[in-house]
């Protein structure tokens, strides 16, 4: 039989499916957990699994192009792992094997993009002990970030700058210079900015809370809660550092979510220049009090030539109070030291987050908001309404140790693996199922499955099978019969193979009932 006869009679009984399972669409039982606090999908192909979200709000004005970028971790997570979603929702990429992950984003470093994150140990009250990963766009690990000096890296901010150098923050014991709740002597966690060189890992910058900043500043309780009651054991948490940005004179801003402030530092004396928020406040509010109202904030960035701010306002700790979260935009006039409301984006489920968080306005003028740990995100036009909303996890689980991501932010990825995709076979009656996926791989258009029946057929001899455009993560070919050896070939928009499995014996396994093929790599192919 010829080539194209081949092609003919094969794709004409074979047909192709999604694999994956689709995403709940504004379903209570998923929210109330009647599905469990993290719904997942798993896989044939690979053992790896990812939410099956729950999608309230879905909009055309959301950006489709761009990928959502979290990093699921919490008791109900079989790994802590950096995760790609698309706008559907359905797995791009999954990695684990760091521990635990935060802050999955998108940096451009000399001309080129990394996948950033941050993975270690975040079993230290609050902040972490670990180290910041870069990977390229075949998901190599090209840098491995430490902090400077006897310093762990910390788990809340790895930014890297226009200058090609990394700003990030430590953690530090250190006895306090003032008596507190009584006690002649005490301990705090000291906050200190670090800039470096992401080459050498050489210190070029430092800045210390304790330099400029008193215990009574602190808007934090001192007892046994997160914020730990002053004994060497447990330091006082009183300022907690989770932001830094840099302008173009080369100062920094910094939000520390226990004095419920943001600090605009002179990146060279180190001196504070201003003070924006909590006890030492140096701005009017020209809006009511609903500029300044912000509490235990995150992610404070500057916008539109450094005369705007946007903050994500946890408006509560949980311990000490709650309030509504939201996404919030500052306009600052730095001359007459004052500071408006200029738009305000609020979740319509009214989702709190008591802890972590994140705000990122998009280049179509959008913000995208992640709940930290409430398992969403969202979403929003620049007048505030809710685009798109997600949940990853149970609304009812929101605020609990279950499913959290420190953020979430949307990015543009083109991803190239260099491992090859995934392919398995099961049986059932009388069809035979073969499912490909392959981690990472955003290119991938189509999906060709050739076949043999020669185990050691020349490389010309494989033709094709079946083939189907990619949607979602993993894809479903079923037919009746097919050749004695099989292997997919993953294409481009051009038509172009990005890379190929593989080869797979469709004889099953001498299993009754449901039965998985073992897959064989060979130099032949």
């Amino acid at each position: 039989m010829g080539f194209a006869s081949c092609l003919i009679l094969l794709t004409s009984l074979a047909s192709a499916i999604l694999a994956d399972v689709d995403a709940y669409v504004k379903d209570d039982a998923f929210d109330r957990g009647w599905y469990g606090v993290y719904p997942v999908r798993t896989y044939v192909s690979t053992n790896v699994t990812s939410p099956r979200p729950n999608i309230l709000r879905a909009s055309t004005e959301c950006d489709g192009s761009l990928y959502a970028m979290i990093s699921p971790r919490g008791l109900a997570v079989d790994e802590p792992s950096a995760m790609i979603l698309d706008a559907s929702g359905y797995l791009v990429w999954r990695q684990g094997g760091f521990n635990q992950v935060y802050n999955l984003m998108v940096q451009e470093y000399r001309g080129k993009p990394y996948l950033t994150f941050w993975g270690g140990d975040d079993a230290v009250r609050g902040h972490g002990s670990g180290f910041y990963y870069m990977l390229d766009s075949s998901y190599n690990l090209v840098y491995k970030v430490a902090a400077a000096g006897p310093f762990a890296g910390d788990l809340h901010e790895f930014r890297i700058t226009k200058d090609g150098t990394a700003m990030l923050t430590v953690y530090d014991v250190v006895p306090s210079a003032e008596d507190f709740r009584g006690r002649s002597k005490g301990y705090l966690w000291d906050c200190l900015l670090q800039e470096i060189d992401i080459e050498t890992g050489e210190l070029l910058f430092q800045w210390r809370a304790t330099d400029h900043y008193k215990v009574s500043d602190s808007e934090r309780y001192l007892f046994g809660g997160l914020a730990g009651d002053g004994s060497k054991r447990a330091p006082f948490d009183y300022f907690h550092m989770n932001s830094i940005d840099k302008d173009k004179k080369g100062n920094y801003l910094v939000s520390a979510r226990f004095t419920c402030s943001v600090t605009y530092i002179n990146g060279t004396t180190g001196e504070i220049i201003w003070i924006l928020g909590g006890k030492r406040n140096m701005f009017t509010d020209l809006s009511g009090g609903k500029a300044l109202s912000f509490g235990f904030q995150h992610d404070a960035r500057w916008h539109d030539n450094y005369t705007t701010i946007s903050i994500f306002d946890n408006g509560g700790d949980g311990e000490q109070s709650d309030a509504n979260t939201r996404g919030i935009l500052l306009k600052m006039d730095f001359e007459k030291m004052t500071v408006e409301l200029l738009a305000e984006y609020i979740n319509p489920e009214k989702v709190l987050s008591m802890s972590q968080g994140s705000l990122q306005i998009l280049d179509n003028g959008n913000v995208f908001m992640g709940y930290g740990n409430s398992a969403a995100y969202t979403e929003y036009a620049p007048n505030g309404t809710a685009l798109c909303d997600v949940h990853f996890g149970a609304k009812s689980s929101f605020g609990s140790p279950d499913i959290q991501s420190y953020r979430a932010y949307k990015f543009a990825w083109h991803g190239f693996p260099t491992t090859p995709p995934n392919i398995a076979i099961s049986h059932q009656n009388d069809m035979v199922a073969v499912y490909v996926s392959w981690n990472g791989a955003t290119e991938v258009r189509k999906w060709v499955i050739q076949g043999v029946d020669e185990r050691h057929a020349a490389e010309d001899a494989w033709f094709p099978v079946a083939e189907a455009e990619k949607v979602g993560f993993e894809t479903e070919f079923i037919n009746l019969t097919y050749p004695r050896y099989l292997r997919v070939l993953g294409l481009d928009s051009r038509g172009e193979v990005l890379g190929k499995s593989g080869k797979i014996s469709v004889e099953p396994e001498k299993v009754t009932g449901f039965s998985r093929s073992s897959l064989e790599f060979s130099d032949e192919i």
